[in-house]
């Protein structure tokens, strides 16, 4: 389905294999700068991770004491959660729709004693770095969230953390490039190609691969068969796949109006529903939702909010997100030269769309790589799984 006219074939043409949130932004970014874009995807853009998330943007809760990340991705996150509201306000400007930016402050919350520990990390990094985050006793908490328990370990109100209706920014950007002149948008898998080990798009300068975990599987046609694209770059096959699972709620007033984070958990407002996630399944891309995982879910859920005990779902669904080793995107050139990648984005998809499409659009029209976006390349050393 093609949904613009040809661009001109002087501007610099990128083929984007993939049309969810970081897609379609990148896209965007891209035509603003003057290239002219085709985006290909065989499924309905946009609906896939980008549509299953919640929409947080929480470079504190999710980067600044977690275990095992890349030691600069809350470096990536704080400068993306920075972008956010210039880029939402973009957003609504030009596409004359709402997306549901709020700053924050947020609540994260504790119902162990390991829970609350990871809590500290987080003050802790907040506090070396000059940024805010405050502890607060329950009696405090609750005169702000009055649904919390109060058999909670430990509360911090984290400045840094919002949300944004992640479903209102991928209409918003979907609507952008459908009518944008440079872009056009192809209901079908990215027609590539190699010939001499060379991969091209044929009537494109640069491929751009945005396919999340279905990224190392895009194949290739040589000779007349199909191979999967990560024997041209073997980076993509450590995109590794983490199903989740989510409900929404009938929100009544005894529930939350303030966005929660408590491990694995998520909840956050939205009108008269409020969004509740997520299990975190490893190697899981079948078989969700699962109405048992749903049901333990929400008395996870209760746990923190007593009345979510007898709360009434009103719909339940589940996305794949994809993750590397490190839980770090890959952003930047591959092995092929004219081949960039902006993929592996993991529970940060919605956060770091605004750097992602910024870092990418830098790289390919002009080359220019800043030190922090040099740190996510695809080459970088990773630790070894076990």
């Amino acid at each position: 389905m093609t949904c613009a006219a040809r661009p001109e074939t002087s501007s610099p043409r990128i083929a984007i294999a993939g049309a969810g949130i970081i897609g379609l932004s990148c896209a965007l970014e891209l035509a603003r700068r003057g290239a002219a874009i085709t985006l290909y995807d065989p499924n309905t853009p946009g609906r896939g991770a980008s549509w299953a998330a919640a929409g947080m943007i929480a470079p504190a809760f999710e980067a600044a004491s977690e275990p095992g990340v890349h030691p600069q991705l809350f470096d990536l996150c704080l400068e993306s959660a920075r972008l956010w509201p210039e880029f939402a306000a973009h957003l609504e400007t030009e596409s004359g729709e709402t997306v549901g930016y709020a700053a924050g402050p947020s609540l994260a919350v504790a119902a162990s004693e390991a829970m609350a520990a990871h809590l500290d990390g987080i003050l802790d990094t907040l506090t070396k770095r000059g940024l805010p985050g405050q502890r607060l006793d329950m009696d405090a908490a609750r005169r702000i969230e009055p649904a919390l328990s109060p058999d909670l370990r430990g509360v911090l109100q984290l400045t840094t953390d919002g949300h944004v209706n992640n479903r209102a920014v991928v209409s918003a950007l979907l609507a952008l490039c459908e009518r944008h002149p440079r872009i056009m948008l192809e209901r079908t898998p990215a027609p590539l190609q190699s010939h001499d080990d060379a991969l091209d798009v044929e009537g494109h300068d640069f491929i751009l691969i945005t396919a999340g975990w279905q990224s190392g599987e895009l194949k290739v046609t040589e000779h007349g068969k199909q191979f999967s694209l990560a024997n041209w770059d073997s980076s993509l096959d450590e995109i590794d796949t983490y199903g989740g699972q989510m409900l929404s709620v009938e929100r009544r007033a005894d529930h939350p109006a303030t966005t929660l984070r408590a491990g694995p958990i998520y909840m956050v407002p939205r009108g008269d529903q409020l969004v509740i996630g997520a299990t975190m399944e490893p190697g899981r891309t079948t078989g969700m939702p699962n109405t048992d995982d749903v049901t333990n879910l929400l008395q996870d859920a209760s746990r923190i909010v007593p009345s979510l005990a007898d709360a009434r779902i009103t719909s339940a669904w589940s996305g794949i997100r994809p993750g590397t080793p490190d839980f770090a995107p890959f952003l930047g050139r591959t092995r092929q030269p004219n081949m960039f990648v902006a993929a592996g984005h993991y529970r940060n998809g919605i956060l770091l769309t605004p750097i992602t499409a910024r870092i990418v659009a830098d790289l390919i029209l002009g080359g220019d790589s800043s030190d922090l976006a040099a740190a996510f390349a695809p080459s970088r050393a990773l630790p070894a799984q076990v």
